[in-house]
């Protein structure tokens, strides 16, 4: 399986909880949020709330200077977070829906004879549909 690896800056930070509970934001990625009942859990939850985030997306946000994140929040931990989007992408379930559909007999026929899948078929119209 191919990496697709990517680094973002972290703020591990427990100023807002109660000492030692540590929340986890990504400031190149709002919406990666996660936490940790101590400082080793937030650092080992950390890398699927990045993950998830991101591992669909085409165009990936550009990781901020850690520098300067620390600058900004001097009260918390900063540290680099890397995450193999792969590896997120492959542990992710889908969740499918039966759709029924109604289309020409002859159609129908033709498509049974020559082993079409339809369901395949269907996905794969619908995404070249919907630009995906």
């Amino acid at each position: 399986m191919k990496k697709r690896l990517v680094v973002y800056p972290a703020i591990f930070d427990d100023s807002e909880n109660k000492k030692g509970i540590y929340s986890v934001e990504f400031p190149d990625v709002p919406d990666a949020l996660t936490y940790g009942d101590n400082l080793a859990e937030a650092l080992d939850r950390a890398p699927e709330a990045l993950g998830l985030s991101l591992y669909e997306l085409k165009t990936l946000p550009e990781p901020s200077n850690i520098n300067e994140v620390r600058k900004n929040n001097p009260q918390a931990i900063i540290n680099f977070v890397s995450v193999d989007l792969e590896k997120i992408k492959a542990k992710v379930k889908v969740p499918y829906v039966r759709k029924n559909t109604t289309l020409p007999a002859d159609i129908a026929q033709k498509a049974e004879e020559r082993n079409i899948n339809f369901s395949e078929t269907l996905l794969e119209g619908l995404k070249q549909k919907l630009n995906q």
